[in-house]
This record gives structure tokens, C-alpha cells and sequence, in this order.
């Protein structure tokens, strides 16, 4: 369990030293370099990641072409649903597309620390109504703005995922070509 993990934790759920304590042996903590993935299609990882160092990039192929649907950085968490909450092999990919350095907590242990806890509980239905508000967003900006809006809106709420992303996966992630992200970007740095 990393300092890093320890103070975003403490953000949402106070715990004590010694709950912290008790739960430390069940944290791993491992180095991606860029490029390496941590579950691709067809494999089986039911891990929760925390970033504390880093970024991660889950996508999945449509016709042999990826599509982007998450961008993770420092002090965010990210799994493989197919695997956590269904039990089923990925569908999906996550790969690091910078050096990234993670905290790591699996399934089992995770339910272990919600037997030791209502704590342990109560910050993972918090962290995942957070991520499922973040998911309806970004659903409906799909639906119902322009790319130009969804860029903005993502300039707005996430100026660092936004300067750190390469094009081509940023472009991916707000459903444009690299092509159409430059023409959006020279467009709105005339205005």
C-alpha cells in the first residue's frame, strides 16, 4: 500500500493507522513500462489497479481497430469489469502507454478486506458510484454533444489527461480521427 494510495483513500473513508496496518499485506505494488499490458482480450485478470504513477490506456477492437474507451492516471482505479465483476475472460485490454507504477489489490483479497471492514465497503460503493457518474457522462456526451464539446468539456475537467495523452489516443477516446483532433484544435486556438 503506497503513501500516494493511502492519502486518496483517507479523502473519502477515514481510517485508522491501524486498519490501514491490517490491510497491508493484502496490496502489491508492481512497474509497467510503456507499452507493456497488464490484461489483454481472452485473459483473465480480476486485479484492481490504482495509478500512482503513470497512465494507463483500456480499449478493445472493433474490426481489428481499437477503440479507446478509458484514459487512467495518478490517483484513479481501473479493472477489467469482464473479470471482477462478471468472472469472465477480458474482452478488453489495459496498457501502459507511459512508465506506470501501480498499487494492486485482487478480487479475493478485496472482499477479504469487506469482511474485516464496513469501511472497506463503504469506500468501494463511493469510488463506484463515482466511476459509474463518470460512465453516464461520458455515454450522453456521446449522444448528445459535438466532438468540439466533448473536447472542451475534457479540457475543462481533466487538463492533465489532456496534455499527457498522445493524439492518437486522445482522438480515439473522444470518438475523432488524429486527423479531426487537429483540425478541432487549431479551430478553437483561433478563436
Amino acid at each position: 500500500m503506497t503513501p500516494n494510495f493511502i492519502q486518496f483513500i483517507q479523502q473519502i473513508v477515514p481510517f485508522t493507522d491501524e486498519e490501514l496496518q491490517n490491510a497491508k499485506h493484502l496490496f502489491t505494488e508492481k512497474s509497467l513500462k510503456k507499452g507493456e499490458f497488464w490484461v489483454k482480450e481472452g485473459e483473465f485478470n480480476a486485479d484492481m489497479l490504482f495509478v500512482n504513477k503513470g497512465m494507463l490506456r483500456s480499449y478493445f477492437l472493433k474490426d481489428e481497430t481499437e477503440k479507446t474507451f478509458d484514459l487512467t492516471i495518478e490517483n484513479q482505479l481501473v479493472t477489467c469489469t469482464y473479470c471482477y465483476s462478471f468472472g469472465l475472460p477480458s474482452k478488453d485490454y489495459i496498457q501502459a502507454i507511459e512508465d506506470t507504477y501501480l498499487c494492486i489489490i485482487s478480487k479475493d483479497n478485496l472482499d477479504a478486506l469487506y469482511e474485516q471492514s464496513v469501511k472497506w465497503e463503504r469506500l468501494s460503493r463511493i469510488l463506484f458510484e463515482g466511476y459509474t457518474i463518470g460512465q453516464e457522462v461520458r455515454l450522453r456526451s456521446f449522444i448528445a454533444e459535438t466532438a468540439q464539446e466533448r473536447y472542451e468539456r475534457l479540457s475543462e475537467m481533466q487538463p492533465e489527461l489532456m496534455r499527457r495523452t498522445p493524439q492518437i489516443y486522445l482522438a480515439n477516446f473522444l470518438g475523432i480521427t488524429p486527423q479531426s483532433l487537429s483540425r478541432l484544435r487549431r479551430k478553437i486556438t483561433s478563436k
